[in-house]
């Protein structure tokens, strides 16, 4: 058996001092390591994972998230 892990193309960014909430899009996820995403097409944002959540900051400015949303699925051989 196989299994496929997908996740979602967005996810929740919060800006930490305004607790704002944004959409961004997932450029590159690494579970439990890595989470690069867009903020409004044009800023790039690399976060790492700190235990708890994914952590990262630009523009002098502190972001987190808890990342994309994460589906598997258990394959299996027909016959």
């Amino acid at each position: 058996m196989n299994t496929i892990t997908r996740h979602s193309d967005t996810c929740k960014v919060m800006q930490v001092s305004s607790k704002r909430e944004i959409e961004a899009v997932v450029q590159t996820f690494s579970e439990n390591q890595r989470l690069d995403v867009i903020i409004n097409k044009s800023v790039k944002l690399l976060m790492k994972w700190n235990g708890k959540l994914y952590e990262g900051r630009a523009a002098g400015m502190d972001f987190t998230s808890k990342g994309p949303t994460v589906s598997r699925t258990q394959t299996g051989i027909r016959g």
